[in-house]
């Protein structure tokens, strides 16, 4: 039989009809983020949305609000994003807020961003907030001030004075890089809120200063989950109660620290009776009992470092300030007992990661906050000695060699300003616009080899 053709009006009603409708759908069922959402108190303050599939608004959602560290909206929630779609939870990501904000920029993108929480079907007893090491202590202070946090996701955050644990209103799960300069301070976070009776995870990962590892996002999600079932904030789910014990079990393996969290997550929602039992043969092993010594050996040895180097940082640029001779990197790396923290570094357990851990809050101290300060004072030739002995730390990092140069034009080092600058960009620094609008590379623009660096930048 011969086939008819379609009516051109039947074909014109499905382009213009069906297929709109179709594709509404099918986005629907899809989790999508909505970019540069301006907010209704300050337009100029924006987020990124997510909202979970099949959104509707006569239900009620856990909410996340997101507080990346350099402002970079889309970025977080998409980080934050398979979990959220995993178990349904509604994200908000601030573009305003940054690491190394002043208090001013990041309490105007609270002021605008908690507001919207208002305008979705949100569940007010299960608002949450996430951030990462200035932005960490951003979202413990909104917590602490509030008491509107059911619970905070913390990495690489750091303990404050004026953040105490024990006032923590909310459940706190934190994360941090073995040799994240801040591992010390959020396991003593961790301890302190163990010692309050707060509810509390903390969970380690192999890495620098950093977000966690997104494999281990939807962990804090599911464990948040099981929280609302113990405070009676959503329904008790025996499926996802089995299915996360299982996993956590596995995953907790012979790490007694990890074992106590998962009876302490699981207790009064399930018997813990085994893991209980592994926990005291674990306790008597004579091997943990020394790993646990270890530990503890090396964290005074980085409390004391801390005390006696940190603690000290005015005497030793005073000091060179006061010198008769000329200062050379030499003096910073010497100040900073560099030499004797790569060679700790080199070696293996606590002690190597108690040594990493040093020297990357040296390297954040040399990279970033004292040149910050004295290119500030127009102190250029500290800023330059300064940069030059964290490239003895990280020489890989364009972003060092970069700021180096900067201060080495400063100071007039127009030859070594170039040298370190096209160093970065060999290092992987390509944003010309930046470059070209830099006011600290002014003294060298008018060097051919200046020209010649932008010519070839502008050519990749």
């Amino acid at each position: 039989m011969t086939r008819r053709a379609l009516p051109l009006a039947y074909i014109l009603l499905v382009r213009r009809v069906l297929l709109p409708i179709l594709l509404l759908c099918a986005l629907s069922a899809r989790a999508q983020l909505t970019e540069n959402v301006p907010t209704r108190l300050d337009s100029t303050q924006t987020y990124t949305l997510f909202l979970p599939p099949h959104y509707d608004t006569a239900k009620k959602y856990p909410l996340l609000l997101v507080f990346d560290p350099r402002s970079r909206g889309t970025t977080s929630a998409e980080f934050f994003r398979p979990a959220a779609e995993e178990y349904g939870w509604i994200i908000l990501s601030s573009n305003g807020t940054r690491s190394d904000e002043g208090s001013e920029g990041n309490q105007a993108a609270l002021r605008a961003l908690v507001p919207e929480v208002k305008r979705y079907a949100v569940d007010p007893e299960r608002i949450y907030a996430a951030g990462f090491s200035g932005t960490a202590m951003l979202a413990w202070a909104l917590g602490v001030q509030t008491g509107g946090l059911a619970g905070v996701i913390a990495s690489g955050g750091r303990l404050i004075d004026e953040l105490p644990p024990a006032k923590f209103p909310f459940a706190s799960y934190g994360f941090s890089g073995d040799t994240d300069f801040n591992n010390r301070d959020m396991r003593a976070i961790d301890a302190l809120l163990e010692r309050a009776g707060k509810p509390h995870r903390f969970v380690q990962f192999k890495g620098e200063h950093r977000w966690m590892p997104p494999e281990l996002v939807p962990d804090a999600f599911g464990w948040f989950e099981l929280m609302a079932m113990k405070d009676k904030k959503r329904m008790r789910d025996d499926a996802l109660i089995a299915k996360l014990y299982t996993r956590d079990l596995a995953s907790a393996a012979h790490d007694v620290n990890a074992l106590r969290a998962v009876a302490r997550t699981y207790d009064g929602l399930r018997d813990v009776a085994e893991v209980r039992a592994e926990i005291a043969r674990l306790e008597a092993d004579p091997e943990s009992r020394r790993a646990v010594e270890e530990q503890a050996k090396w964290d005074r040895f980085e409390e004391q470092f801390t005390k006696d180097v940190f603690g000290k940082i005015g005497a030793i640029y005073s000091e060179l300030r006061q010198s008769e001779l000329r200062p050379t990197p030499g003096d910073i790396t010497r100040g900073f007992r560099i030499a004797e923290l790569k060679r700790r570094a080199t070696r293996e357990g606590e002690e190597g990661l108690a040594a990493r851990r040093l020297l990357e809050s040296v390297y954040s101290q040399l990279a970033s906050y004292l040149p910050r300060e004295l290119m500030k004072r127009k102190e250029y030739p500290l800023a330059v000695i300064t940069l030059a002995a964290a490239t003895e730390i990280h020489p890989d990092r364009w972003s060092v060699w970069y700021n180096l140069g900067a201060a080495q034009a400063r100071s007039g080092d127009t030859r070594h300003a170039l040298d370190s600058l096209e160093k970065s960009i060999s290092l992987g620094f390509k944003n010309l616009q930046h470059i070209e609008s830099d006011e600290d590379y002014a003294a060298v623009r008018n060097s051919d080899r200046y020209r010649k660096l932008i010519l070839a930048l502008r050519s990749q």
